[in-house]
């Protein structure tokens, strides 16, 4: 067996909307991941075996500031990560916009390596502004030799002098050819329930993805996760690709899942949260559930992704069949 290509390429992007954007390319095998700097070290396309998994909008990746109304979907990429936080995340309100302000936040990156074993890439994350507690988000994104798995490992420090609410959400999005009609939703939740009318007219299907249509509402379904436990979410498609999802239930109690069975809008989103709820700061308080971070501690979430191919697809660092 031959050794796994580990490599690390950085880029300034030249043209079109992402001009002047920061990327790290990470290669590990068969694997090959985006990461995107000026994106507050969000994921942008994940490739495995040549197969795109993530959804992509369309909209790209450009510098973006997430104020004033509908600033959010305009920037919108997709990739297969888009972090929403740090104080709130759905609906915009008490001056939060639409899925918060980190995720429009450039990293420092600190580090950007290949190990003989892995591939790491560390930064930090502030968000802050005159007399409002600043927030450090500290992420570590490891892509282990041999495997096709991508591990996330954040770390939320409160720098401020008085406690600030906390609201994070894990945007995690597939994409064709891994979602389309007949994908399969696995994720042992205890029950799972509809956000609006829309949703509930497609409850009875929510594990299972419906054929496409024009137009297809967004349909959102909260999962109630088993407690203080590794969970996991599995996308399986009909070829027998799949992707897993785990983490602790204990930092992301919550699972939100986003779907849209359009042709040109065909996501499947699987959103750990450690706040579940679908109606913003306003309700999680209302709720009793906005947790709050106290000056000078820190909460951890970590993630990992695993995918996996049918036996007819080559592991990584061999040779295909037809080769």
């Amino acid at each position: 067996m031959s050794a796994v290509e580990l490599s690390v390429e950085q880029a300034v992007r030249t043209d079109g909307p992402e001009a002047g954007t920061r990327v790290i390319r990470i290669t590990s095998g068969d694997l090959q991941l985006d990461v995107l700097p000026d994106r507050g070290l969000d994921l942008g396309q994940l490739r495995v075996a040549g197969i795109p998994l993530a959804f992509m909008s369309g909209v790209g990746f450009p510098r973006w500031s997430n104020d004033g109304e509908g600033a959010f979907a305009r920037a919108f990429g997709g990739g297969i990560l888009a972090t929403c936080g740090l104080r709130s995340f759905g609906p915009a309100g008490e001056g939060q916009p639409m899925h918060g302000r980190v995720g429009s936040l450039p990293a420092q990156v600190t580090r950007a390596g290949a190990r003989d074993d892995a591939v790491v890439v560390e930064g930090i994350v502030r968000e802050t502004a005159l007399f409002e507690e600043p927030l450090e988000l500290h992420r570590r994104i490891e892509v282990p030799a041999g495997l096709r798995t991508v591990r996330l490992a954040d770390s939320i420090v409160n720098r401020g002098s008085a406690p600030t609410e906390l609201m994070t959400l894990y945007h995690v999005n597939f994409g064709a050819p891994l979602v389309g009609e007949g994908t399969v939703l696995h994720t042992g939740a205890l029950e799972v329930h509809p956000r609006d009318a829309a949703a509930a007219a497609g409850i009875g299907s929510w594990g299972t993805f419906p054929e496409l249509s024009h137009p297809y509402p967004e349909q959102v379904f909260v999962h109630e996760l088993p407690p203080a436990q590794l969970v996991e979410a599995t996308v399986t498609a009909a070829s027998g690709v799949s992707a897993t999802l785990r983490w602790n239930s204990t930092e992301l109690p919550g699972l939100l899942q986003w779907r849209v069975a359009d042709p040109a809008w065909c996501v499947l989103g699987v959103e750990p949260c450690d706040t579940p709820t679908t109606g913003g700061r306003a309700d999680a308080r209302a709720n009793g559930i906005l947790r709050l971070l106290e000056p000078g501690h820190t909460v951890t979430r970590t993630l990992e992704l695993e995918v996996r191919l049918p036996s007819s697809y080559a592991q990584p660092g061999t040779p295909s069949p037809s080769a």
